[in-house]
């Protein structure tokens, strides 16, 4: 079963200003956000306050998502190089 990913304001206009290098990576790994969302190599759920959340891995830039299994919906909220994302997380 494949989940809708859904992508915040914020991570539109995150993902328009990045490198033209780098969108097709965070593509792919948007696609894959599909079809496995909670599991593998480079998913993992964030502790502390932040949860809620789930990060994926690709290269030097992160993606902060929330799922929801009920209604197979990956939110996307953030797409940023990893040494910004977290500051940046509420």
């Amino acid at each position: 079963m494949t989940y809708r990913v859904q992508l915040s304001p914020h991570a539109v206009r995150e993902y328009q200003k990045l490198d033209a290098s780098i969108k097709p990576d965070i593509a792919a790994a948007l696609d894959a956000l599909q079809h496995q969302p909670l599991a593998g190599a480079k998913i993992k759920r964030l502790k502390g306050r932040l949860r809620t959340y789930y990060r994926y891995r690709t290269g030097d830039y992160r993606i902060a998502y929330v799922v929801d299994t009920k209604a197979r919906l990956v939110s996307v909220d953030y797409i940023q190089h990893r040494g910004d994302i977290y500051r940046h997380m509420e």
